[in-house]
């Protein structure tokens, strides 16, 4: 299964801490934009992810992941070195309608595929 996510070459996505300030917009939906441990707090990643696994967040559609990340802050992400990719998951440990945490044996770098997330 196709995992869409922003991420960068290492294959990190941009929701660290310092990072935000320079490509997130103000925007009324941030409430819904929960991050993975708010919306599964009881999700523990030392007792669901092998020792061989890589953990990421992503979303099963590029509509989802055009709900984390508007055009203009996707431009913003594009200059800092982030793209859109998709990525192949061995498997899907949470999911909702906004997102999803996957598990995979290789590093989320290997394999993945640039993607247009905005033509």
């Amino acid at each position: 299964m196709y995992i869409y996510r922003v991420q960068d070459k290492n294959g990190r996505g941009p929701w660290r801490p310092g990072l935000s300030i320079k490509w997130v917009e103000d925007r009324p939906d941030h409430e819904n934009l929960k991050p993975y441990i708010t919306e599964w707090p009881e999700f523990n990643v030392h007792t669901e992810i092998m020792p061989d696994e890589h953990c990421g967040c992503g979303c099963i559609t590029l509509e989802q992941l055009r709900r984390w990340f508007t055009e203009t802050e996707y431009s913003r992400l594009r200059i800092l070195g982030f793209r859109s990719v998709k990525i192949n998951a061995d498997r899907i440990l949470r999911s909702s309608e906004k997102q999803c945490v996957f598990a995979r044996k290789r590093a989320l770098r290997k394999g993945a595929t640039e993607v247009s997330l905005y033509v």
